[in-house]
């Protein structure tokens, strides 16, 4: 690509840029320096009707080449209008090149999807495979003993799926500035990020700050511990459980560490069913019978809890009488077998309680539901 950027940059005599469709740049070469990384992409224009744009005020050309299922882009900068058609037959005799070029980064890509569905599949789904076969789908060859951590991001007003795309284009460039042994995946909700334990006190602050900046969106992320790749599984759950902490718990944390959840980083510690087993044993009752008749004394505990059992304040929020609250509460005590007046009982159904929450606004209360 170097090759024919430069033999168009001498025929037109003007500077040009080769991108892909997400507007990162493959010509000219943009050296890996993570303080650049925001030089590395520009801003292109809806080239969907139309193989080519001049942009009178910018005095750029934009012209649009078709790549099998995707396309790239040429930009001539600092011409003038007169030139335009004569630049247009430049471009067209390097038409053939560029695409030949981006159908092996396509291919490329498509192996590199299919890494991402089956890793993916493998977090967030019931898949059995070897997780050192689906590295070797990506072409990294670790050892499965090397120690990582997984951070998990969600973004807010993310306009569509064009801009999510450009979000993941530019996240993956930001890695391979970060470290080649990092990695990342996709889905329709998530991203998440795999990075070797020796790299954890770079943080991921300054992505976050530079991705909100570029994109106008709000990211927050959850951070694992740092286990060995053959516990990669455990590691995103607990970056799932630590992204949700924050919303169940009513505070403030666009990065949370799961190592900083309190008692329920040793509960969450344990394997899930063990914590499931928990929440059932504590609430079962409250879910067969709120079920059974269409009764909320499930949702009565959880903002008795939320409210720290103020009375008056449950019953303002649920927008009940405090006579009815009296009778739910003495259903509850009667169906958990339970006094509510007890602190040690206000802990265990609180901690109850946040675990079931967490557990499925994170997806892994129902695993077989891909998140």
């Amino acid at each position: 690509m170097a090759y024919v950027g430069s033999y168009l940059e001498k025929i037109i005599g003007r500077q040009v840029i080769i991108t892909d469709c997400s507007g990162f740049i493959h010509y000219p070469y943009i050296s890996y320096n993570i303080k650049h990384i925001d030089d590395s992409f520009v801003t292109l224009p809806n080239l969907s009707k139309n193989d080519y744009l001049y942009s009178e005020t910018e005095k750029c050309l934009y012209y649009r080449i078709i790549c099998s299922d995707s396309s790239a882009c040429i930009i001539v900068r600092n011409l003038p209008a007169s030139r335009v058609p004569l630049a247009l037959t430049t471009l067209k005799q390097a038409k053939l090149a560029v695409k030949c070029y981006f159908s092996q980064i396509n291919q490329t890509k498509k192996n590199a999807a299919i890494f991402e569905r089956e890793m993916y599949e493998y977090l967030f789904g019931q898949s059995t495979a070897n997780i050192a076969d689906i590295l070797a789908l990506g072409n990294y060859q670790l050892s499965l003993d090397y120690v990582y951590y997984v951070d998990v991001m969600a973004l807010r007003d993310v306009k569509n799926s064009k801009q999510w795309a450009a979000i993941m284009s530019y996240s993956r460039e930001f890695l391979k500035r970060v470290a080649p042994e990092a990695f990342m995946i996709s889905g329709p909700r998530f991203a998440v990020y795999m990075f070797p334990a020796k790299l954890k006190a770079m943080g991921i602050e300054t992505f976050k700050t530079t991705l909100e900046k570029i994109y106008h969106v709000s990211a927050s992320f959850g951070r694992s511990q740092p286990h060995p790749l053959y516990n990669l599984r455990r590691s995103c759950n607990e970056a799932r459980i630590a992204l949700h902490y924050p919303h169940v718990m009513g505070i403030e944390a666009e990065i949370q560490y799961f190592s900083d959840l309190g008692i329920f980083t040793p509960l969450f510690s344990q394997e899930l069913e063990i914590v499931k087993m928990f929440c059932r044993n504590t609430l079962e009752p409250l879910f067969d019978h709120d079920t059974k008749n269409e009764s909320s004394l499930l949702p009565t505990l959880s903002e008795l809890v939320n409210s720290n059992f103020n009375l008056k304040e449950t019953a303002k929020n649920l927008f009940i009488h405090v006579n009815t609250l009296y009778y739910r509460i003495k259903k509850i005590e009667q169906l958990l077998n339970v006094d509510l007046s007890l602190m040690s009982t206000r802990v265990n159904l609180s901690t109850a309680l946040k675990s079931w929450s967490l557990l499925h606004m994170s997806g892994l209360w129902d695993c077989d539901r891909i998140a």
